[in-house]
């Protein structure tokens, strides 16, 4: 049964506190464990008995592709923690849920069979969902699932944080996070135990970034009905009893798109492309990983963004200076056809265009984990910097 902060086991003096960490796989998921295994030691400094564990999410293929990491802390044994909390794959609801990455508030599909989600799915009442991200809360609303019950957006400024799984970006996240956490929901771990155990796991340095996550953080009480109707249909699976003789399971047919799992949740950015300036190389298509490309029939290349990842090969490989820009995935609201509305009215097209990819030009350094560089393009200069 979901409490107000948190999930009451039958047992009425055993209470549950459960929360989670949205991140992208590979590139986040040291940045979560560090967090949900500093939430565990924290509660036992205050007496408390806590787990944590993950979602697989390690291999290659999974580049991107939204995770979670759990911890539940509980005023009770280890023994009947594990007996409340320790069979489900994931809780039933959680007290609080963080997002490593804010372009995730569009919706996530950590497995092929599950459909695209809210991420404030699992947020009880009263809880708090708390983002990493430069907008606010208010700003954030606009792309999430209404609820019928009041909850929490709580933001803390800063960009989202590459930090891999084999090359870790110590840019005072976690921490930042973990502060931010103790702020708006003590009752999982108070801010005394997270500087008692990061000063002794993590250092003395980390206490003044612990403290200004704290600090910074913005909460903004989300009232029932606020948020968006979810555009996207949960699928049905058949249930265990009804896979009766002669049942037939469609299988994705081989070189094709799969229509069943769409994959733009992998996405931070998208490309942006000018397609008056494009010479029709097809370096984009070819280079695609995902085969997102669809050649027109007057030659040029539109890109279906309902299977773009946002690797951003294709601005990497096109030789036309600012033809094919990545822009952050928040600044848009669908994932039409550019194609088509750059058919529909050309002129418009390119303002729109333009105004979408701004001044600044984003690109990932050679070495992976160290975050992103983003720089200023100069008034009237059309070259690409970065992506």
């Amino acid at each position: 049964m979901a409490a107000d902060l948190g999930i009451m086991s039958e047992a009425d003096d055993i209470e549950i506190k459960n929360l989670e960490v949205n991140y992208r796989g590979i590139f986040q998921k040291t940045l979560a464990r560090k967090i949900c295994k500093t939430i565990v030691y924290a509660a036992k400094h205050e007496g408390k008995t806590g787990f944590s564990y993950g979602r697989y999410s390690d291999a290659p293929e999974r580049n991107g592709i939204p995770c979670k990491y759990f911890a539940v802390v509980a005023n009770t044994t280890e023994e009947d923690l594990e007996a409340e909390a320790g069979g489900k794959v994931e809780p039933d609801y959680v007290d609080v849920s963080i997002v490593a990455d804010d372009t995730m508030v569009k919706g996530v599909e950590p497995w092929g069979f599950s459909g695209i989600r809210p991420i404030n799915e699992k947020v009880a009442l009263g809880g708090t969902l708390l983002v990493v991200s430069e907008r606010s809360p208010l700003e954030l609303v606009d792309f999430v699932e209404k609820k019928t019950f009041p909850y929490k957006i709580a933001v803390l400024p800063g960009k989202h944080s590459f930090s891999g799984l084999w090359v870790y970006k110590d840019d005072f996240t976690d921490v930042r996070l973990l502060g931010a956490l103790a702020k708006i929901s003590p009752g999982i771990v108070t801010f005394d135990s997270l500087k008692k155990t990061v000063a002794e796991k993590m250092g003395a340095d980390r206490i003044a970034p612990l403290r200004e996550g704290y600090e910074s953080v913005v909460v903004k009480s989300i009232a029932p009905g606020e948020g968006i109707t979810w555009p996207y249909v949960m699928p049905v699976l058949p249930k265990w009893n009804e896979f009766e003789e002669g049942i037939v399971v469609k299988a994705v047919s081989r070189g094709g798109r799969n229509e069943d799992f769409k994959r733009f949740t992998t996405r931070t950015m998208r490309p942006v492309i000018r397609f008056d300036t494009c010479i029709k190389c097809d370096l984009c298509w070819y280079s695609c990983p995902d085969e997102c490309f669809d050649q027109t029939a007057d030659g040029l290349f539109d890109v279906n963004y309902n299977y773009c990842v946002g690797c951003g090969r294709c601005a990497e490989v096109c030789p036309v200076p600012n033809t094919v820009v990545m822009v952050d995935e928040l600044r848009f609201q669908d994932n039409g056809s550019p194609y088509a509305k750059y058919k529909e009215d050309k002129e418009a097209y390119v303002k729109w265009a333009e105004e979408k990819k701004g001044k600044t030009r984003v690109n990932y350094p050679f070495v992976t984990g160290t975050g992103l560089i983003t720089d200023e393009v100069a008034e009237g200069d059309r070259s690409r910097v970065g992506h």
